[in-house]
């Protein structure tokens, strides 16, 4: 039975169009076709940035992954997927926990361990060059802004635009300033908002007055001239409509008005969860808290077996901080290692370039090109022996023009062919890691997702397997004197970059509840 699959399409900007999408579908449903995958849907979001998540079809795609209609979500390239490595390893892990996979047309990564650190070598590199395009955007709004000019977006009530530059729309003008005296003398923003519309006053784009539409505009310092972006504040773009006094006086009561908001903070995420297994029973091992006499909250790692059915498994919890600060420490140490670094960069660049193959449709145009070329050859040679007809003439210049097409066609399909990765370029990727603060929750999960592959923790010891080698960790014999305290065991891998075998790191026993 072929797997089911659904294709997921994004382009990021304005400036980009519908083509991008015709282009990512094409590859798309041709990769599909190659693997035998039957295309079930497609989810599309149109001028929409992948480093963020709020992107209403790739959500519905995500919910819909529950119904479980289908096995794989198919992207153009992981950049379309996300840009954010913290993203894409929460909902990848939602997808896997749906049973759904994310394939990329372009991008040949196996499905064995050193495919998953290829993955994260790619999708931190789509990071990166969205981070470096942000900071080429921010540069263009700065050069811009400081010349004064409007620098795109909605207009706004009570401006216009007159040769890129803010100028004051002397009506729409008067309407604002009435909106923040009636809203500074005590009138409600509902009022003001029926007034408006009985009297027949209507928004930039015609539509009737909304009580957002009106909070909006008490809200926006661009009333009082200022322009804030990316922490620089401008004071010459926008001409000032309303007095900065009752500009101020206004916020200070909405702020009374509104609403305290609840306290919506996050809980700290289980960075290990979905790659924690237990050493006993082999079950996976999840999410635990408990509340403490004095109200303190406890959070753990406990088998699930365990949890279903405690006489199950006899698996000791583990407290998460203590163990994930162990696995990230061991890690980092590993594979932070210069001779490390150069080892994982080999396997990948070679285990992605052996995977490189040129698209069907290139190969067609290619071989096309060849049969034009000896065709008009022919004719060629045809006339230097003096074979001139009419027929002759209208039939060299038809290939001509053929040849000359299917050159334009084939630099399409060469420039959408993935490059082949050079060490130099992925060494100074991984070099990234090496030098990153992993301060943060985000951080180190972009770290675990990255390198750590799973996690088998027993009582006195844990395995880590890593992403660099597929292969499992050698046996330890049991009758070690070191065994006797609880240890830490990092095993070796087949040939893998430990040469002296593994290490130990003393967990203590005050960790295991």
């Amino acid at each position: 039975m072929n797997k089911r699959a659904v294709i997921y399409a994004r382009f990021s900007s304005h400036s980009q169009t519908e083509q991008s999408i015709e282009g990512q579908l094409h590859e798309c449903y041709d990769y599909a076709k190659r693997q035998d995958l039957v295309i079930v849907g497609e989810y599309v979001d149109r001028a929409i940035t992948g480093i963020s998540d709020k992107r209403p079809e790739f959500l519905k795609m995500i919910d819909d992954s529950k119904k479980k209609t289908f096995d794989f979500v198919l992207v153009y390239q992981l950049d379309r997927f996300a840009r954010n490595r913290y993203d894409s390893a929460n909902y990848k892990a939602k997808l896997k926990k749906n049973g759904v996979r994310v394939l990329s047309a372009k991008e040949n990564i196996t499905e064995d361990a050193s495919g998953i650190l290829i993955e994260g070598v790619l999708e931190s590199m789509a990071e990166y060059y969205s981070a470096e395009l942000s900071q080429k955007v921010r540069r263009g709004i700065h050069e811009s802004l400081s010349k004064g000019y409007f620098i795109g977006g909605y207009g706004l009530y009570g401006y216009d635009i007159v040769n890129k530059k803010w100028v004051v729309d002397p009506s729409e003008a008067e309407v604002v300033r009435d909106i923040f005296r009636r809203y500074g003398n005590g009138e409600k923003i509902n009022d003001i908002v029926e007034r408006l519309n009985r009297d027949g006053i209507r928004t930039k784009v015609g539509s009737a007055f909304s009580m957002n539409y009106v909070s909006r505009i008490i809200r926006n310092e661009k009333y009082i001239g200022i322009v804030r972006s990316k922490g620089t504040v401008y004071t010459d773009v926008v001409p000032p409509i309303v007095d900065e006094k009752i500009f101020r006086e206004c916020n200070r009561l909405m702020d009374e008005h509104k609403h305290k908001q609840r306290d919506c903070k996050a809980e700290k995420p289980y960075l290990l969860s979905g790659k924690l297994f237990c050493g006993h029973c082999g079950s996976l091992m999840t999410a635990e808290t408990g509340t403490s006499k004095t109200g303190k909250v406890h959070r753990y790692y406990k088998c699930f077996n365990r949890k279903r059915n405690a006489s199950a498994c006899g698996k000791k919890n583990y407290r998460q901080k203590d163990l994930e600060e162990l696995v990230f420490n061991t890690t980092a140490e590993y594979v932070l290692k210069p001779d490390v670094i150069e080892r994982i960069a080999e396997i990948v660049v070679e285990r992605f370039n052996a995977e490189i193959t040129k698209p069907a449709a290139l190969t067609a145009l290619e071989s096309e090109w060849k049969e034009t070329e000896k065709g008009i050859k022919g004719f060629l040679s045809a006339i230097e022996q003096g074979i001139i007809t009419k027929a002759t003439k209208e039939r060299l210049l038809e290939l001509e023009a053929r040849k000359e097409e299917l050159e334009s066609k084939i630099a399409v399909e060469q420039a959408r062919q993935i490059q082949p990765l050079d060490l130099a370029t992925v060494k100074a990727f991984l070099g990234y890691f090496a030098r990153k603060k992993y301060e943060s929750d985000e951080a180190r999960n972009e770290f675990f997702n990255s390198f750590v592959n799973k996690v088998i923790l027993y009582d006195d010891k844990v395995l880590i397997f890593y992403n660099t080698e597929p292969n499992a960790p050698r046996a330890v014999n049991a009758t070690e004197p070191a065994m006797t305290d609880p240890l830490f065991d990092r095993r070796k891998q087949e040939n893998s970059f430990e040469p002296s075998g593994f290490k130990r790191v003393s967990l203590g026993g005050e960790n295991r509840i």
